[in-house]
């Protein structure tokens, strides 16, 4: 059967296309031959979770708002860790044990569909009725607990992990026999804040029936349902739906109850125990108090394994390659040394957390786009740890304290990648805005004083009442008028003052010129005399005395006393 993807606005799976098993167990169970081949070598793991975006040389040359949007291609690098190829392998092994035991041609199985079939068309079940009836030989199925802070990449591991499969698969026939069955190979949820058992079913009711397009909430998730039988139909619908693994996401949200939260996990261990369907958990380090004080259920909830994901270590080779490859994605015009300074600097502002090293490096990158700086540097990257990441400082300063006690009474602050890369470009763009508007602004008053200069310039130039200023001179005082006054004003206020201004430089230059004429030029003045008196023969002192250049010094005497 050839391998077809179909979809629809409801839904989306692929046909089932059978393929040959390396191991004997795998062999003949439509449910296993119907995945993916098993990744064989840590390089194929790597292959399929490595991913890095790349920018062009000619995107580098693109103007600074739309390189602020290829900046968000960084959202999707990941650099694979040694967790991510343990989480596959466990992930590879976990969903094809578990369907071991629910091979759909096996005779054993079928009499436990059988039953299955007859129970949910019951109105009411109680889950011990469920247990009594179904438990047909010894099935078991193993769970995983992965554990870390807010965003050292525990939803993104298990994500990238679960989409190397296809999450719906439809059987239509096997080996030329019918075989009508529906795969959901994984199915993933968060756990409700409550953490009540009747809003986790109808969580899960909701997601198969966005899977399936079916009306499975409608159905059993009504209100007046008791939770018993909800529980009844949930563990039926992941039976009939052959679900590989469940996924609950978020159990921190647990930590807030005390039996009840004990209650539901146990009841999940218990029932993945009894139904052969697997269980992973994932949460924060405030999880752990669920399982402090009961080491049975702290066992079963990890018995297929356990996975710390913390914080990346300062100058460990994670560290560094995860840095140089970020480092990479340059979308500046200027390349940055990446410096053990710059190296112990940028640790230092997200503490090794991979979803704030990658949030932090765009944000840096961007607001050097915003202030046209050209490379990166510790200014812009406090900048962004300042104004981008400001709510994540608690869980920074707890990570840079070492102190485990603070680290887990902050470790669930939500780092919602999203919204801070929204916010700063909703900042972007909003200082955008002002800066246009202010330079529209800036530039309609211009335009109006430009205006109100040229119907100045003509009026009074055409009007001719001015014959002794040269039309510069009318120009530049009108210049210094209208610069010099709210573009707003009326204009015949503005003529008015450029008519006071022309007629005090009038004023200024008759007084400047009377001023000239009251002061001869003695200078000129003597040396006529001079030549005169040479000319008649006479002293120049006496023709000076004359002239009434010299002053008879027992008058000037008098005129004291």
């Amino acid at each position: 059967m050839k391998n077809q993807n179909h979809s629809n606005s409801y839904s989306a799976y692929e046909s089932a296309v059978y393929r040959a098993q390396k191991i004997s167990d795998y062999d003949g169970n439509p449910l296993i031959e119907a995945l993916p081949p098993i990744l064989e070598t840590e390089e194929e793991v790597i292959d399929a979770f490595y991913h890095f975006p790349i920018i062009s040389e000619e995107e580098k040359r693109l103007s600074p708002r739309i390189k602020s949007h290829i900046l968000w291609r960084v959202k999707s690098f990941l650099q694979p860790l040694p967790a991510h190829i343990r989480l596959e392998s466990i992930i590879s092994t976990l969903i094809r044990h578990s369907y071991q035991s629910r091979n759909p041609l096996d005779a054993q199985y079928k009499h436990k569909m059988q039953i299955l079939n007859q129970m949910k068309n019951l109105k009411e079940c109680t889950t011990e009725e469920l247990e009594t009836n179904y438990q047909v030989g010894n099935t078991t199925a193993e769970c995983v607990m992965i554990n870390g802070v807010s965003g050292a990449g525990k939803t993104t591991a298990i994500n990238r992990t679960l989409h190397l499969y296809p999450q719906v698969i439809k059987h239509f026939s096997y080996k030329g026999q019918p075989l009508t069955r529906t795969q959901i190979v994984w199915l993933k949820i968060d756990c409700p804040y409550d953490g009540n058992f009747a809003t986790l079913c109808r969580s899960i009711f909701a997601e198969i029936d966005r899977l399936t397009n079916e009306r499975w909430l409608e159905k059993y998730g009504y209100l007046t349902r008791s939770t018993s039988t909800m529980l009844m139909h949930m563990t039926t619908l992941l039976i009939n739906y052959n679900v590989g693994v469940l996924v609950i996401d978020e159990i921190q949200h647990l930590s807030k109850l005390k039996k009840e939260a004990a209650d539901m996990l146990d009841f999940l261990v218990t029932l993945t125990n009894m139904f052969s369907v697997p269980l992973i958990f994932i949460g924060t380090s405030k999880s752990r108090s669920l399982f402090q004080h009961n080491f049975r259920l702290a066992r079963r909830v990890q018995s297929g394994g356990y996975i710390e994901m913390g914080p990346l270590k300062q100058n460990s080779a994670e560290w560094d390659t995860l840095l140089e490859s970020l480092w990479e994605f340059n979308v500046l015009d200027e390349d940055t040394e990446l410096t053990q300074t710059i190296k112990d600097f940028f640790y230092d502002q997200c503490q090794g957390v991979i979803s704030l090293a990658v949030m932090l490096f765009m944000c840096a990158q961007s607001r050097a786009l915003l202030h046209n700086v050209n490379k990166m540097t510790p200014a812009i990257i406090k900048e962004a740890t300042e104004h981008d990441l400001k709510f994540t400082q608690p869980m920074i300063t707890a990570l840079r304290s070492g102190d485990p006690l603070k680290i887990a009474e902050f470790d669930d602050i939500s780092i919602n990648e999203e919204i801070i890369w929204r916010n700063l470009q909703h900042d972007i763009e909003m200082e955008d805005r002002v800066n246009e508007a202010i330079a529209n602004k800036r530039q309609e008053m211009k335009n109006k004083r430009q205006a109100s200069h040229d119907a100045l310039y003509f009026s009074i130039c055409s009007s001719n009442i001015f014959p002794n200023f040269t039309q510069d001179v009318l120009r530049n005082i009108i210049d210094t008028v209208v610069s010099t006054t709210d573009s707003n004003i009326p204009e015949d206020e503005l003529k008015m003052l450029v008519m006071q201004r022309i007629f005090a430089e009038t004023k200024n230059q008759q007084q400047q010129k009377k001023k000239q004429q009251a002061i001869p030029n003695k200078t000129f003045s003597l040396l006529k005399i001079y030549d005169e008196a040479i000319r008649k023969k006479e002293h120049p002192y006496e023709l000076f005395k004359k002239k009434g250049l010299i002053k008879n010094p027992f008058e000037e005497f008098t005129k004291v006393e």
